[in-house]
């Protein structure tokens, strides 16, 4: 029986055409991926007049293009690379090309000189003519006489000729040869060490020590790149403190351990500190550095602290080569995440302990604090200090004309808004309109089903109800009417690149009453009782699909109440956002007509969600947000409350959800539970952004819950095959015991 046996490559021919193989197989996808894309570089920076030259602006375009050079480098970097790579590839290739072949298969005709398919004679006359030649006696070469032996035998000996046929060896079948495309130096005795001491420097020195820092550093951090430890002391706190305001939240993120250099390496610690930090907080009145609590009492984060307020505050700041600059734009750049996950420590507290200590106003500031960051204002200070070029000597001017927000300056007319604004220049009023036509308004629908019922619109107590948001993002201020007609023709060429989503009015276009908010700095004013009637700058009729352009009758972005009432048995009411339906609705849907259509609609919703997903990025729209070092898309929070109108209470029903890929319309999905017992409830959907200050919406809607439907029982009559097995059993049993006592 044949074996088999093992050779290493002699010359290293093999070896090439494995090299080849995996060297290719890196550097295709290598080169797809990292080779520059020349579409997307960037042209220079040009002054363009459809942004804001402001000069919060201008810095952060300034820093934006002064990474142009490194990149450009960085492209240079890598097709030099990719180049370099391609030519080893070609001098590896080429070199295997020019491999010569060095096996070849046994040819007996070939040894003996003679044409394949020679006669026995021709066969028998080169043999006799080479022996005389070649035979050993006569001073030839043995070995090669020993071939041509074998080769005569091959074509003469029956069995010798059948085996060369078959095996292609005139001996038979062989040992199978294996060849390994590595060098045979690898294994000799000369470098066979030095190879074994390479493997296990890899293998077993470099390799655990490279998984183990990735490890190491993994563990710290959660799924949201914070550190374990920062979300332990965020639970501490939140446990510790239900009701938070601002101020102590503000303290708590800056303890946290992102800042502390023991935590983070990439924490600078300068000696500088010692003496530009207490001189930056004296002129800082909302900073404490008398408390004791750990870790907030530390230096790192009482820097931190101090920095914050500096920034929310609009302080300028004085230190040695910008330092303070770096680590104030390095602290504000992580707020956004650190806040979040503040947010999901307070959710996973409220959940663990039903509601019990983390009170609503934690959830309120929490959703407050991103804008803070984005536009760098304090609560207190006036949502107007967002546009460009206001200063505290414009916000006294304009709150004689009771212009207190963005959205009061929008729906003024354009010549008396330019007269409020006469102390801008022509520049710096172009920037305030600009700014005012990126500035979002909101239109929100509401409707409530139970998805995969027949009767979806049918709420019982205890149902999962999915409430379906319709969100409608449109400018505060259309540029036609602001008075930018380039920039109005700019915005609609965009449009038209994107679709034009959400441009078209829907047929049915439904009514609701949207009412304006009180502000803060209003509630100071006399109260005065309005009609629906009357005119005040405000409308409380409004067309929910249309998307509108800035004027005196569209609601205030602040804060706007959607009341939807449900129809009672009546008839009363034809307002169906609430996802109630008429009587001769519920009668068509109980015929059953209408469950295929159900179902395929349902599909349908669940298909268009997929498709959705993988469509939408999360760069929807650029955020004006001078002060913050990091470039600003905008996204919302989307939250329900349950209000309870008797104890004046609000009660969260669903985790914050947030929404990233909002650019014309998008509708969410938020699920809750029905209440147990049949009534009409009242609930509240708040909309906040978290790059706006004055940008939350809040939205009240009602659900008639109804009594859940008895659902009947079918218990088929069947019988087990064991509880048969029984049967029998026990029915044997009986008969024997009743034989026993008749015989008795």
């Amino acid at each position: 029986m044949a074996g088999a046996s093992f050779e290493y490559d002699e010359v290293g021919n093999t070896f090439y055409y494995v090299l080849v193989s995996f060297y290719a197989i890196i550097l295709f996808p290598a080169t797809y991926y990292c080779f520059p894309d020349t579409t997307k570089t960037e042209p220079e920076h040009v002054i363009n007049e459809h942004e804001c030259q402001c000069g919060g602006c201008d810095r952060k375009r300034r820093a934006k293009a002064a990474n142009k050079p490194w990149r450009r480098t960085k492209r240079m970097i890598t097709i030099g690379v990719l180049v370099i790579a391609w030519l080893i590839f070609a001098i590896i290739v080429k070199k295997t090309t020019e491999i010569e072949v060095t096996h070849k298969d046994y040819d007996p005709y070939l040894i003996l000189g003679l044409d394949q398919g020679a006669d026995e004679k021709a066969i028998k006359k080169a043999w006799r003519d080479l022996s005389k030649i070649h035979h050993p006696d006569r001073g030839g070469n043995a070995e090669y006489f020993d071939k041509i032996a074998k080769a005569h035998q091959a074509l003469t000996d029956k069995e010798a000729r059948e085996n060369w046929e078959k095996y292609g060896n005139p001996d038979g079948p062989q040992a199978t040869t294996f060849g390994i495309a590595l060098p045979k130096w690898l294994v000799s005795k000369e470098y066979g060490l030095w190879v074994l001491a390479f493997y296990g420097l890899i293998f077993m020195v470099l390799m655990p020590v490279a998984v183990g820092m990735w490890w190491y550093n993994s563990i710290k951090y959660s799924v949201d790149k914070v550190l374990l430890d920062t979300t332990k002391m965020y639970y501490y706190f939140i446990n510790r403190t239900p009701r938070m305001e601002i101020g102590r939240m503000i303290a708590i993120l800056s303890g946290s351990f992102e800042f502390s250099k023991q935590y983070n390496k990439d924490v600078i610690e300068r000696e500088s500190d010692d003496f530009e930090v207490p001189k930056l907080m004296k002129l800082l009145s909302g900073v404490n550095d008398k408390g004791k609590e750990q870790p907030l009492s530390q230096p790192y984060a009482l820097k931190a602290r101090v920095l914050i307020h500096a920034y929310l505050s609009r302080l300028p700041l004085e230190s040695f080569e910008n330092a303070l600059d770096q680590d104030q734009e390095y602290i504000i750049t992580r707020m956004l995440r650190l806040v979040e996950e503040m947010l999901t420590c307070s959710q996973n507290l409220l959940a663990y302990q039903h509601g019990a200590k983390i009170a609503i106003e934690t959830f309120d500031n929490l959703l407050r604090l991103q804008p803070m960051f984005v536009q760098a204002l304090w609560q207190k200070n006036s949502p107007l200090l967002q546009l460009p070029h206001i200063t505290e000597y414009n916000l006294q001017h304009l709150r004689k004309k009771r212009i207190f927000s963005c959205h009061d300056l929008a729906v003024m007319d354009g010549e008396h808004r330019r007269a409020v604004l006469r102390s801008l220049s022509a520049e710096e009023y172009r920037d305030v309109m600009v700014v005012l036509s990126m500035m979002p308004r909101l239109q929100i629908e509401t409707k409530t089903v139970v998805e995969g019922e027949d009767d979806k619109h049918e709420l019982t107590a205890g149902c999962v109800v999915t409430l379906k948001v319709t969100l409608r993002r449109s400018r505060l201020i259309d540029p036609q009417v602001a008075g930018l007609a380039d920039q109005h023709k700019a915005y609609e060429e965009v449009d038209d690149e994107e679709g034009g989503e959400g441009a078209e009015e829907p047929e049915n276009a439904e009514e609701v009453e949207v009412k304006k908010a009180k502000k803060p700095w209003e509630k100071k004013k006399p109260k005065q009782k309005k009609k629906k009637g009357n005119s005040g700058g405000k409308k409380p009729i409004v067309k929910k699909p249309v998307v509108p352009i800035a004027s005196p009758s569209s609601e205030s972005p602040k804060k706007a109440v959607e009341e939807v009432k449900e129809s009672d048995s009546d008839g009363g009411s034809d307002d169906d956002s609430a996802g109630s339906e008429s009587d001769s609705d519920k009668e068509q849907k109980s015929g059953g007509e209408n469950g295929a259509d159900s179902d395929s609609e349902w599909e349908d919703d669940v298909q268009q969600k997929k498709i959705f997903q993988e469509s939408k990025s999360v760069e929807t729209h650029t955020v004006h947000a001078p002060f913050y070092p990091a470039e600003k898309f905008e996204w919302w929070w989307v939250t329900v409350f349950y209000v309870d109108k008797k104890e004046k209470t609000r009660q969260l029903l669903s985790a914050p959800q947030i929404v990233k890929t909002l650019v014309d319309e998008q509708t969410i999905d938020i699920r809750f539970a029905a209440p147990p017992v049949k009534g009409i409830y009242t609930y509240n959907l708040a909309v906040k952004s978290d790059s706006y200050v004055d940008a939350e919406y809040s939205v009240d809607f009602k659900i008639d819950v109804a009594e859940a439907k008895y659902v009947e029982i079918r218990h088929d009559d069947y019988v087990d095959e064991d509880d048969e097995d029984a049967g029998e059993v026990s029915s044997e049993d009986d008969y024997t015991e009743g034989s026993d006592s008749d015989d008795e």
